[in-house]
């Protein structure tokens, strides 16, 4: 019988290979296909939107009326920039229930008999997921920050989903919702007054030209750099297409998940030092110096 910590490690791994080696080189499991395509879609979504919304929000800008007139000007470009949006509406509402789905699973295969049923019990569960932001993740960072100023020669060990994976994750919880209503408001101004006073509209102008503008800022310059420019990954990440890890970014940034991996594959003595790691005896012959 697998234990529970074994089933964690092989959780989404049934039908891949938690380590493949291809000419050599080692590489590791992290999504799923059907992950790898709901990443696909969200990319697409999210470039149809802003290249249709930014020229409007920057209107006064010389590249603004060229990049409009280019999708269509001011009769095609609203519609293509209303449809991404309640596609991207539509696409938040199933990775949702996508997301229920999964984690009804893993909970029924971690809970059992009246334990499924005990609020506390699926409190803790909830709290627990590996997604869940936690004390290891501030942790973590004031590590990271320590080892940027050259206080500390160890990076953050990391696990499976570290504190950057999560704040990628759970950024768009914020924005989506956000930009999908203040979106509808507009769109549907007779609706929406309505039901509120004419002045929401401004609000809700305000608040959905500054949310996208952080959105793609967010995307742009923390996103793009932490997965694609990094010097772990450049020039380009590679698991949003492939699915799997490279030995070097799971050592980097994973390192606890990688051991893990390691030793449940029987690869202990293949495992890399993580930068800036050394021996009890390095550090014994250090010290006697």
């Amino acid at each position: 019988m697998v234990s529970g910590r074994e089933d964690e490690l092989m959780v989404g791994t049934k039908d891949y290979e938690p380590i493949k080696i291809v000419k050599g080189r080692k590489y590791f499991f992290r999504f799923t296909i059907h992950q790898r395509i709901q990443h696909g879609i969200l990319a697409t979504l999210l470039l149809i939107l802003a290249v249709t919304g930014m020229p409007l929000k920057f209107h006064d800008a010389f590249w603004a009326q060229p990049v409009y007139r280019l999708l269509g000007g001011i009769h095609v470009a609203p519609l293509i920039h209303r449809i991404a949006g309640v596609c991207m509406i539509l696409f938040f509402i199933y990775h949702i229930i996508y997301m229920a789905h999964m984690l009804y699973r893993r909970y029924q295969a971690d809970a059992s008999g009246a334990n499924r049923l005990n609020t506390t019990a699926l409190i803790k569960f909830l709290l627990n997921l590996p997604l869940i932001p936690s004390p290891r993740d501030l942790k973590e960072i004031i590590q990271l920050v320590k080892y940027y100023l050259f206080l500390t020669d160890r990076r953050p060990r990391g696990g499976k989903w570290t504190w950057k994976d999560k704040f990628d994750y759970w950024a768009p919880f914020w924005g989506i919702p956000v930009l999908g209503v203040t979106g509808l408001m507009m769109w549907m101004q007779d609706y929406a007054t309505k039901l509120l006073p004419g002045e929401i509209l401004n609000y809700a102008l305000i608040a959905h030209s500054d949310e996208a503008l952080l959105a793609a800022l967010f995307l742009l310059i923390w996103h793009m750099y932490n997965v694609h420019f990094s010097a772990t990954v450049f020039p380009m990440g590679s698991a949003f297409l492939t699915g799997y890890l490279s030995e070097r970014i799971m050592v980097e940034e994973h390192y606890d998940y990688y051991v893990e991996l390691m030793t449940h594959a029987g690869l202990e003595d293949e495992i890399v030092p993580q930068h800036g790691a050394r021996s009890l005896e390095e550090k014994a012959k250090e010290t006697a110096a």
